[in-house]
């Protein structure tokens, strides 16, 4: 089965994840990843069409109220931000991440992975129950504000702004998404490999190393295929513990 690859810069995005041009001294949240270079990755998969093709409704009302199911969706967002000489600690970082954690009122949560890059926090949160991923946020490094990541908005069927949960299984397995995400690292980034796979509520995370080394990330639509790379975090620095 051919697929299709491309690359999608969309101003909608950079207007939702609202993080762009914040980090003092930075390139903004959006911009080059080290090596890895800049914009969004998506369109990997059979549909064809591109990753945000078809929504671009939704993207105009994201901003809205009401939109998450469950899931808190912005956390002290005011845009630009001034004299921040310093970015946050890890102690204030999982301070943060804790207070996000109480607000979806969901006993169920708990906090799985917390990393740290150039531009922000990153924090997985997974299902005790079920040890599921549920929801995925970033920190501002230097800000503190916090939002879901765009996957877990667009793609997210049970914690997302979708609202409901699709009770459909996804129709790529975790095999294939690991073969797809390997075939784009291949194209877009060689020298990359598909690492660890978390497997969410309608997509995948998948980790990317170098040289045995922890890199970065992207997420893969378990319908379609298509392919989300996480530019906007900046270069890996440590994990949280």
């Amino acid at each position: 089965m051919k697929r299709r690859y491309l690359v999608v810069i969309s101003v909608a995005v950079v207007a939702l994840l609202g993080l762009a041009g914040c980090v003092p001294g930075g390139g903004g949240m959006m911009g080059a990843q080290g090596g890895q270079g800049g914009g969004m990755m998506g369109g990997q998969g059979s549909q064809g069409g591109g990753m945000m093709g078809g929504q671009g409704s939704m993207m105009g009302s994201m901003m809205g109220t009401g939109m998450m199911s469950g899931m808190p969706m912005m956390g002290g967002m005011t845009g630009y931000y001034s004299g921040v000489p310093t970015a946050l600690s890890h102690d204030n970082a999982k301070a943060i991440a804790e207070r996000y954690l109480a607000s979806t009122n969901n006993p169920d949560l708990e906090i799985n992975e917390f990393e740290e890059y150039s531009h922000n926090f990153y924090i997985s949160i997974m299902e005790k129950s079920t040890g599921r991923g549920a929801i995925e946020i970033i920190i501002d490094r230097y800000s503190g504000s916090y939002q879901p990541e765009p996957q877990s908005m667009m793609w997210n069927g049970k914690y997302g702004m979708m609202g409901s949960y699709q009770t459909g299984e996804m129709t790529v397995t975790p095999p294939q998404a690991v073969k797809i995400a390997q075939d784009f690292l291949d194209m877009v980034y060689p020298g990359t490999e598909a690492g660890e796979i978390v497997s969410y509520y309608g997509y995948y995370t998948i980790m990317t190393t170098l040289e045995g080394e922890h890199y970065g990330m992207l997420s893969l639509s378990g319908y379609s295929g298509e392919i989300w790379y996480h530019t906007w975090h900046g270069l890996f620095i440590s994990e949280v513990e």
